[in-house]
């Protein structure tokens, strides 16, 4: 209120949002504006990028491959990066986009910058969960790429990491202040992701579930391959995944067409027991959140972040990726003891109430940006 009792103006804060939309990076899309429309603070204007195949694939098809991806990706966000004076703050994640946003600082100030992604500059090749293309680029164009991340990483404003891991990288390996981090995960929609009257045992044969769109890099022939020789006789397994086999063995269930926050995904988490994600490279998997949100337990693997999420022993259990043994005794442990589901499935709940709650996460992401404005402005 003002000093004869007028309410004061509403301070209004201009932010774009320019972010990759592509696979599960379009949960992370859908989370955000949901509820970062909601603060009456900030006019948002929003660029989802996607950097799969377009209509303009015939024409970049006469490119080289790498030439085409970018021009695909600049050719979304150029509009939004061309009229950056409009904003206070821009929000990226998108490699290319943080870049043009570093390089037009030398031009002009220009809004604050605030990284925000899964990912981490890779310091080290041994212990980074690297993709497989990532993999088959030769060391010149890894160098140059991590003097870029470390060049664009002293000129950024304020870094939002998903995950303390990647926090760390950064502070670590590339000399970002600690003060200029701050890890926070957009987090689950909770108004979607909830299971009504709690996780009861049902009838019937146990369903394991399977998310993952990449079905290779993920683990899912490895899954498939113990399935078939291990528990094909006593349960049943779920498949979420575009690429998953048209041929799979018995006791085995695809569903290829499922779009983020899907009311179909949902049910299928509900009816599920247990997520088993065997993943050989991954950062922050969507679906360990989204099964944990349904009271599932998860058996995963311990690469990138996933530590971050699955308390191993309490919420889930962690194997080493490609421990085809240990996988074996971690689901064999849940499909004997119904309890214990019930326990981690709760644990793991309660994780996800506490710290990935997008109702509350979001707002905390946006004060961020906020304070980071009104100290550049001071």
């Amino acid at each position: 209120m003002g000093p004869e009792g007028r309410d004061l103006p509403v301070r209004r804060y201009r932010f774009a949002f320019v972010l990759n939309t592509t696979i599960g990076n379009m949960t992370r899309y859908v989370n955000l504006r949901k509820f970062a429309d909601r603060d009456v603070e900030v006019d948002a204007h929003w660029v989802p990028v996607s950097i799969l195949p377009q209509a303009t694939e015939v024409v970049l098809g006469m490119m080289p491959r790498i030439f085409a991806l970018r021009w695909r990706i600049m050719s979304q966000v150029l509009p939004t990066l061309l009229h950056l004076g409009r904003f206070d703050a821009v929000m990226l994640h998108l490699f290319e986009a943080e870049v043009a946003c570093v390089a037009r600082r030398y031009l002009s100030r220009g809004p604050a910058l605030i990284s925000s992604t899964d990912e981490a500059p890779v310091i080290d090749r041994e212990t980074y969960p690297l993709y497989p293309q990532e993999q088959r680029k030769p060391l010149w164009r890894q160098d140059f790429r991590l003097k870029l991340d470390r060049w664009r990483a002293a000129r950024i404003d304020g870094f939002i990491p998903f995950t303390a891991w990647g926090g760390r990288i950064l502070e670590l390996g590339c000399g970002v202040p600690r003060e200029r981090i701050h890890p926070i995960h957009v987090g689950v929609d909770l108004e979607r992701w909830s299971l009504a009257g709690g996780k009861v045992p049902h009838l019937g044969r146990p369903r394991i579930l399977f998310v993952g769109t990449d079905f290779e890099r993920k683990g899912g022939p490895s899954l498939l391959a113990l399935f078939a020789r291990r528990f094909a006789h006593c349960a049943e397994l779920h498949i979420v995944s575009a690429d998953a086999p048209e041929h799979l063995p018995p006791q085995t269930f695809a569903y290829r067409n499922f779009t983020p926050n899907d009311a179909r995904l949902v049910e299928l988490y509900g009816s599920c027991d247990f997520l088993v994600l065997p993943t050989k490279a991954d950062l922050v998997p969507w679906s360990v959140l989204e099964a944990m949100s349904m009271r599932l337990p998860v058996i995963s693997t311990n690469v990138g972040a996933i530590a971050e999420l699955v308390d191993d022993g309490v919420s889930g259990f962690l194997v080493r990726p490609t421990d085809t043994d240990a996988l074996d005794q971690a689901i064999t442990r849940l499909l004997n003891d119904a309890d214990l589901c019930l326990r981690m499935g709760a644990a793991g709940r309660s994780r996800i109430e506490r710290d990935f709650d997008a109702a509350v996460n979001v707002p905390r992401i946006l004060s961020v940006m906020k304070a980071i404005v009104n100290s550049r402005e001071r």
